[in-house]
């Protein structure tokens, strides 16, 4: 099978790509250092004599910035160069933020998209813009929505948290429950090679989750050393945000704006993928971080 992946070299990029590549002949599309050189951001790109059976979009970001034109608009300058030749499937890489932040647990895929973000809102639009393509042409699409993955070389809010626990920077507010769904991009990646045949919406997730404590902890073991996270009580957190938010520790963990994302529950229900792939057995995202899996293939 020939096929085209944009995004070769991001965080999910790099576990995809070998997995294709060892039974298809896989052409890379990226703003550079691929097979085909194009920034989807601002150009659409030229394919010359090549045709594809299968696209799969990963390509994007979470930069609230850039997400209207790479993840919206990009994915409509990817449809125009193969509007001559159109695969047959596409698998289109989504997100978790085309749900509402405080959507609750177990959100199946059915649930209404309610973005509260740039980049919730470009990948809902890329996802029915593709809807009403592919339905035109005939094309097998598959859509997932992923959980926040983890994985060698993870970026955005995921790798921010990180580098707030290593440094001792994260603060967590009492009685702050809130639960979200991970998931490893090996998984993502391992789903995208089986899957892509049989179409549909899927949200991709290990099923188990986490609070936002137990995320710090695992992160804190992956650095070396399980250290016990700071813990204020809500009274006193909104004491320090107000008398000392010029403190590095208080601003990365107690602004509004960190608070919002970090005080709300959202999980996935993977029921319908485990439906569809009866012999997916997804790592448990907590203790890969944690390094406590013995059967994840760590790298490094």
């Amino acid at each position: 099978m020939k096929i085209l992946l944009t995004g070769a070299s991001g965080m999910l990029g790099r576990y995809l790509y070998p997995l294709l590549k060892k039974d298809n002949v896989v052409t890379t599309l990226q703003r550079e250092g691929a097979d085909i050189c194009c920034d989807l951001a601002k150009s659409v790109p030229e394919f010359g004599n090549h045709t594809f059976d299968m696209v799969v979009h990963v390509a994007g970001t979470s930069d609230e910035t850039e997400a209207i034109a790479l993840n919206h608009d990009g994915t409509k300058r990817l449809l125009a160069a193969l509007e001559q030749n159109p695969p047959k499937e596409f698998v289109f890489v989504s997100s978790w933020e085309v749900y509402s932040p405080d959507s609750g647990e177990n959100v199946k895929e059915d649930h209404p998209l309610w973005a509260a973000t740039k980049v919730g809102q470009s990948k809902a639009l890329a996802e029915d813009l593709l809807i009403k393509w592919s339905a035109e042409r005939g094309m097998i699409l598959t859509i997932l929505r992923p959980a926040r993955m983890f994985g060698k070389g993870v970026k955005g809010e995921m790798a921010s948290l990180f580098n707030d626990v290593v440094r001792s920077r994260y603060i967590h507010v009492r009685g702050n429950e809130s639960r979200l769904s991970i998931v490893c991009a090996s998984d993502v990646a391992d789903i995208i090679k089986n899957i892509h045949s049989i179409g549909g919406i899927y949200n991709v997730s290990d099923g188990v989750g986490a609070t936002w404590l137990q995320l710090a902890e695992a992160m804190s073991a992956n650095a070396g050393a399980l250290k016990r996270q700071t813990v204020l009580p809500q009274k006193w957190a909104e004491m320090a945000w107000r008398f000392a938010s010029w403190l590095p520790a208080v601003r990365a963990s107690l602004s509004p704006s960190v608070l919002a994302r970090r005080t709300k529950t959202l999980t996935l229900s993977n029921d319908l993928l485990l439906d569809k792939m009866h012999d997916w057995k997804p790592f448990h995202a907590i203790d890969v971080i944690s390094r406590e899996c013995n059967e994840y293939p760590y790298k490094d």
